[in-house]
């Protein structure tokens, strides 16, 4: 179902979830965090990442197992036709949702911080064509991009993150678990959704050059991202304290906003992070389309999954346009929570225990 010479190496594989999983998310976690367990929200991601840990490995371990195959012919082969059908429609429909859901955050944020006039349609719009362009070429230039950014923009991103350090004030992390670990673990479950671009990990395998190393390199891109997303809600709550993250629409903006002190060599600090975290989510929104095209692709039995990118485009700029607002597009997408706890932890382990107990695999 792909081309012979869509290749890539472990490497790329690693930056190209890195990458992914960095998106307009990875912004607002602190408020979503913690309204649900005020200053230890760091400690609820890190919670959730725990909690989502054995759905990474299990994806891991079928890829593994099944390193020939794509989702669409593994779960078919696990569970049977009718099933395994059904299971990757919920797979392709889960990264359109999420895909729409990027793009209207990556759009909110945008007016805003940068471009407070622009129509939210223009900016979707704008920004879907130049996802259509980069999916249409496959997982090979989505990869190198992929590792281009995390080379060069991310670590940038995380250099001009840490001008809040001087900022930050212990105190506002504490009190520590005031009310015991329950809200804690309660956000960390909710957490386990955040992860929602590694479930990639479902299709990626065989375009590997070195498929069998897909386990670790997963690992790998699971605990930089894990390290970012701490990084960020820990200096973002010391910054700004528990209401301030609560109560602020992009809470890492607020908390960079601190940062900008007379006579520093940056004045518009907030503007130009903004600016470099856009261009992470661009492989989020391309790898997603790419992932549904080619999931429905091997569904349909068709030899090319280009055919079906258009097609799909309306859909995700169609659902991203539904919320009014971007109080409204919370509350929207919320249903994507327990629906990425089946998609990450319940599904793979799931498969994976069902191929180990009849001993299926490649």
């Amino acid at each position: 179902m792909f081309k012979n010479n869509d290749r890539i190496n472990e490497q790329e594989a690693m930056f190209f979830l890195v990458a992914t999983m960095i998106e307009i998310g990875s912004l607002i976690d602190a408020r979503l965090l913690a309204q649900e367990s005020g200053p230890d929200a760091w400690l609820a991601y890190l919670t959730g990442y725990a909690f989502v840990l054995p759905g990474i490995l299990a994806m891991g371990a079928l890829s593994k197992r099944f390193y020939k195959h794509g989702f669409v012919e593994y779960s078919c082969i696990i569970m049977g036709a009718w099933i395994g059908l059904v299971l990757s429609m919920i797979l392709a429909a889960y990264w359109l949702l999420v895909s729409a859901r990027a793009l209207r955050g990556m759009c909110e944020i945008t007016k805003l911080t940068l471009l407070d006039k622009t129509p939210t349609e223009v900016i979707a719009f704008s920004f879907l064509v130049a996802a259509i362009y980069i999916a249409r070429y496959g997982i090979e230039p989505l990869s190198r991009m992929s590792m281009l950014l995390g080379i060069s923009v991310l670590p940038l991103i995380l250099l001009l993150f840490a001008f809040v350090i001087p900022n930050v004030k212990l105190d506002n992390l504490l009190p520590f678990m005031a009310e015991g670990p329950i809200p804690i673990l309660k956000a960390g479950v909710k957490g386990i959704a955040d992860w929602e671009e590694m479930s990639l990990l479902f299709i990626i395998v065989p375009f590997l050059s070195k498929p069998r190393a897909i386990g670790k390199e997963a690992l790998y891109a699971s605990v930089i991202v894990a390290f970012i997303g701490i990084f960020m809600i820990f200096l973002t709550i010391g910054t700004i304290g528990e209401n301030g993250a609560k109560t602020s629409i992009v809470p890492s903006v607020s908390a960079l906003s601190a940062a900008e002190y007379p006579g520093m060599f940056i004045e518009r600090l907030p503007t130009i992070f903004i600016g470099l975290w856009l261009m992470m989510v661009l492989p989020t929104i391309a790898g997603l389309l790419w992932a549904a095209a080619l999931v429905l692709s091997q569904m349909l039995g068709f030899t090319e999954y280009k055919p079906l990118i258009m097609p799909l485009v309306p859909i995700i700029y169609t659902i991203s346009l539904i919320p009014q607002n971007i109080i409204e597009a919370n509350k929207f997408f919320r249903f994507l929570i327990p629906y990425g706890i089946g998609i990450l932890f319940i599904m793979p382990i799931i498969l994976y225990t069902i191929a180990v107990i009849r001993r299926i695999k490649d």
